[in-house]
């Protein structure tokens, strides 16, 4: 009776610290806590199992699918809100800023910046969207003046 009670407390708490751990928004510290859990479940599953404790196990099985389940479905919003331009369009230094420029930089200089940028935020390599179309758009405006 003693093991099924701890069980049981262990169970509830583990619940408690994975519903308060996939609310925190540093994804990082989430994931690596989330995976901690895992890890340890899994291990503490297949001890249980090895000791006869089947019901445990059972327990435990579901504790880690459900937090799976729920680190999953509960991912943060990947892409910043875009700040409304009251042109609609970015302004020079705006784009000089996302290029990481000073003022009188050649086409050269800008071309440079511009696929060094978007080499390490491209879509296909873990950047979002919305910063790919604020470097498109930051080169654009720079090499208007070169045309």
């Amino acid at each position: 009776m003693g093991m099924l009670l701890l069980g049981t407390v262990t169970l509830v708490v583990g619940l408690l610290l994975a519903s308060l751990v996939t609310r925190l928004s540093v994804s990082t510290l989430r994931t690596t806590v989330v995976a901690a859990i895992v890890i340890f479940g899994a291990l503490a599953m297949i001890v249980l199992l090895m000791s006869g404790r089947i019901g445990l196990a059972i327990a435990i099985g579901a504790y880690v699918f459900w937090l799976l389940r729920l680190a999953r479905t509960s991912q943060p919003p990947q892409e910043p809100p875009t700040s409304p331009r009251p042109s609609g369009q970015m302004s020079r230094a705006q784009a000089l800023d996302v290029l990481g420029l000073e003022v009188g930089a050649q086409p050269d200089d800008i071309d440079a910046a511009y696929k060094a940028l978007i080499v390490k935020n491209h879509p296909d390599q873990g950047g979002t969207d919305w910063l790919a179309a604020q470097l498109n758009e930051a080169r654009d405006v720079l090499m208007r003046d070169f045309t």
